[in-house]
């Protein structure tokens, strides 16, 4: 695999905006728990919560601290910082979206919760329901969408490319394919839909992907 010098490269862009689309989801009115439990369900060898106490939650926040100057510019999403300032950095200090005990095994904590409901609160947001499915769709899109941009730039040659960095490289359910083969099974006007639902769920600063670069002739129409 052959890719161009960008942030992130292939793999950790993708997983950027993966990650991502999982804080909305957390804002909106999903729980780290639910979350995480509807993406391991769908095959993933662990929630992104999780993945993110295992890592340190300071790492990304130090990243976003370097950003402030351009937060503006697309929608961001406070709850990490908080649990951050909380001194919860994940497994490292035995709490972070999770609590740990001695056997370091994830516990619910209702602390989490309560950061999370104050935080709704303050923003005005209404928290809404979901269902596995919704948060297992949001994922998948995020990444396909990702991995347009990703070919649009340049970035990557291959649409086949993305789906081995996932499979390999990134926990991605292999016996599902990658997300450029559940877009290439996907009808045109329904990829098309579900990319802008996407978009629009995502909110401000999110740049849609050209499904045409998938080459149209591989997909499976079902129109």
């Amino acid at each position: 695999m052959v890719v161009g010098n960008a942030w992130g490269f292939v793999g950790n862009r993708l997983y950027a905006a993966y990650r991502r689309q999982c804080e909305f989801m957390l804002e909106e009115g999903a729980s780290p728990e639910q979350i995480d439990a509807a993406l391991e369900q769908y095959g993933f060898a662990m929630g992104p919560f999780k993945v993110a106490d295992m890592s340190g939650l300071d790492i990304a926040w130090r990243m976003r601290q370097q950003t402030v100057a351009t937060r503006h510019l697309r929608r961001y999403v406070g709850i990490p910082d908080l649990l951050c300032e909380a001194g919860r950095l994940g497994r490292k200090t035995a709490k972070g979206y999770y609590r740990y005990g001695e056997d370091n095994k994830p516990q619910t904590d209702s602390a989490v919760a309560e950061i999370i409901a104050d935080y709704r609160r303050e923003q005005g947001i209404a928290a809404k329901a979901f269902s596995d499915q919704e948060i297992q769709q949001r994922a998948v899109l995020a990444l396909i969408n990702e991995a347009l941009l990703l070919l649009a730039q340049g970035v990557c040659q291959r649409p086949e490319d993305i789906d081995i960095a996932l499979v390999h490289g990134y926990g991605f359910p292999r016996w599902r394919g990658g997300p450029v083969f559940i877009a290439r099974s996907m009808g045109s006007s329904e990829l098309h839909a579900a990319l802008d639902g996407f978009v629009e769920a995502s909110g401000k600063g999110q740049e849609r992907g050209d499904a045409t670069l998938l080459d149209a002739g591989t997909q499976a129409e079902k129109e």
